[in-house]
Protein backbone atom coordinates (compact mmCIF):
# COMPACT_ATOMS: atom_id res chain seq x y z
CA UNK A 1 0.00 0.00 0.00
CA UNK A 2 1.53 3.33 -0.84
CA UNK A 3 -1.11 5.45 -2.24
CA UNK A 4 -4.48 5.67 -0.56
CA UNK A 5 -7.68 6.99 -1.49
CA UNK A 6 -10.47 7.91 1.13
CA UNK A 7 -13.03 9.05 -0.33
CA UNK A 8 -16.93 10.10 1.02
CA UNK A 9 -19.96 11.64 -0.24
CA UNK A 10 -18.50 15.72 0.90
CA UNK A 11 -15.12 14.86 1.47
CA UNK A 12 -15.84 15.08 5.51
CA UNK A 13 -15.30 11.76 6.99
CA UNK A 14 -12.07 11.38 4.31
CA UNK A 15 -10.79 14.24 5.93
CA UNK A 16 -10.30 12.48 9.34
CA UNK A 17 -9.05 9.08 7.96
CA UNK A 18 -6.45 10.91 5.84
CA UNK A 19 -5.52 12.58 9.30
CA UNK A 20 -5.40 9.59 10.74
CA UNK A 21 -2.94 7.42 8.45
CA UNK A 22 -0.60 10.65 8.02
CA UNK A 23 -0.51 11.10 11.72
CA UNK A 24 0.12 7.55 12.21
CA UNK A 25 3.07 7.07 9.28
CA UNK A 26 3.95 10.53 8.47
CA UNK A 27 4.78 10.39 5.02
CA UNK A 28 5.25 6.70 4.44
CA UNK A 29 2.29 6.22 2.33
CA UNK A 30 1.20 9.14 0.32
CA UNK A 31 -2.61 9.97 1.42
CA UNK A 32 -5.38 11.79 -0.62
CA UNK A 33 -9.09 12.39 0.11
CA UNK A 34 -11.94 13.42 -1.68
CA UNK A 35 -15.56 13.81 -2.12
CA UNK A 36 -18.49 13.63 -4.72
CA UNK A 37 -19.71 16.42 -4.29
CA UNK A 38 -18.26 19.77 -1.82
CA UNK A 39 -20.68 19.55 1.17
CA UNK A 40 -20.62 21.53 4.41
CA UNK A 41 -18.38 20.27 6.77
CA UNK A 42 -19.79 20.00 10.37
CA UNK A 43 -17.52 22.42 12.72
CA UNK A 44 -17.46 19.52 15.54
CA UNK A 45 -14.83 17.72 13.17
CA UNK A 46 -12.34 19.90 13.95
CA UNK A 47 -13.26 20.07 16.91
CA UNK A 48 -12.82 16.68 17.60
CA UNK A 49 -9.78 16.36 15.86
CA UNK A 50 -8.31 19.10 17.61
CA UNK A 51 -8.87 17.28 20.81
CA UNK A 52 -6.27 14.38 19.90
CA UNK A 53 -3.84 16.97 18.21
CA UNK A 54 -4.73 16.72 15.11
CA UNK A 55 -5.36 20.03 13.03
CA UNK A 56 -7.51 19.60 10.14
CA UNK A 57 -8.87 23.52 10.57
CA UNK A 58 -7.21 24.39 6.99
CA UNK A 59 -7.93 21.46 5.04
CA UNK A 60 -9.06 22.42 1.59
CA UNK A 61 -12.50 20.16 0.44
CA UNK A 62 -10.84 18.08 -2.99
CA UNK A 63 -13.43 16.38 -5.66
CA UNK A 64 -12.87 13.09 -6.31
CA UNK A 65 -13.41 14.12 -10.07
CA UNK A 66 -9.99 15.62 -9.41
CA UNK A 67 -8.06 12.85 -9.19
CA UNK A 68 -7.31 9.62 -11.56
CA UNK A 69 -7.99 6.10 -10.20
CA UNK A 70 -5.07 4.61 -11.89
CA UNK A 71 -2.52 6.70 -9.25
CA UNK A 72 -3.97 4.82 -6.18
CA UNK A 73 -3.48 1.08 -5.22
CA UNK A 74 -5.77 1.81 -2.27
CA UNK A 75 -9.38 3.06 -1.99
CA UNK A 76 -11.57 3.72 0.83
CA UNK A 77 -14.87 4.36 0.76
CA UNK A 78 -16.75 6.04 3.72
CA UNK A 79 -19.98 5.82 3.31
CA UNK A 80 -23.51 5.53 4.12
CA UNK A 81 -25.36 2.82 2.16
CA UNK A 82 -26.86 5.01 -0.21
CA UNK A 83 -23.70 6.16 -1.69
CA UNK A 84 -22.23 4.64 -4.82
CA UNK A 85 -18.49 5.64 -6.75
CA UNK A 86 -18.00 5.27 -10.43
CA UNK A 87 -16.65 1.40 -11.10
CA UNK A 88 -13.32 2.63 -12.30
CA UNK A 89 -12.79 3.52 -8.59
CA UNK A 90 -13.95 0.11 -7.18
CA UNK A 91 -11.56 -1.61 -9.62
CA UNK A 92 -8.84 -0.78 -8.11
CA UNK A 93 -6.12 -2.79 -6.84
CA UNK A 94 -7.29 -2.61 -3.16
CA UNK A 95 -11.06 -1.52 -2.85
CA UNK A 96 -13.05 -1.28 0.49
CA UNK A 97 -15.79 0.15 2.16
CA UNK A 98 -16.17 0.97 5.92
CA UNK A 99 -19.76 2.22 6.86
CA UNK A 100 -19.60 5.15 9.23
CA UNK A 101 -22.72 6.18 10.67
CA UNK A 102 -23.96 9.51 10.14
CA UNK A 103 -24.81 11.33 13.60
CA UNK A 104 -28.59 11.29 15.01
CA UNK A 105 -27.72 15.27 16.50
CA UNK A 106 -24.84 17.48 15.89
CA UNK A 107 -22.90 16.99 19.14
CA UNK A 108 -19.14 16.43 19.93
CA UNK A 109 -20.38 13.42 21.86
CA UNK A 110 -21.02 12.37 18.52
CA UNK A 111 -18.48 13.36 16.37
CA UNK A 112 -15.85 12.06 19.19
CA UNK A 113 -17.73 8.37 18.30
CA UNK A 114 -17.18 9.03 14.69
CA UNK A 115 -13.55 10.11 15.10
CA UNK A 116 -12.76 7.18 17.20
CA UNK A 117 -14.03 4.84 14.74
CA UNK A 118 -12.35 5.48 11.58
CA UNK A 119 -8.99 5.88 13.89
CA UNK A 120 -9.66 2.10 14.90
CA UNK A 121 -10.11 1.60 11.20
CA UNK A 122 -7.10 2.84 10.07
CA UNK A 123 -5.38 1.27 12.48
CA UNK A 124 -6.88 -2.27 11.10
CA UNK A 125 -6.15 -0.98 7.42
CA UNK A 126 -2.02 -0.05 8.45
CA UNK A 127 -1.82 -3.41 10.63
CA UNK A 128 -2.14 -5.37 7.29
CA UNK A 129 0.11 -3.15 4.98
Amino acid sequence: MKNVMFVCQDNTYAQIAKAWICDIVGEQIFVASAGLAFGQCSPYIARVMNEVGIDISDNDPQLLSDYEPYNFDTVISLCTMSMRLPEQWMMCRSFDEWIVPQPEEESLEAYRYIRDDIRDKVEVLLSYA
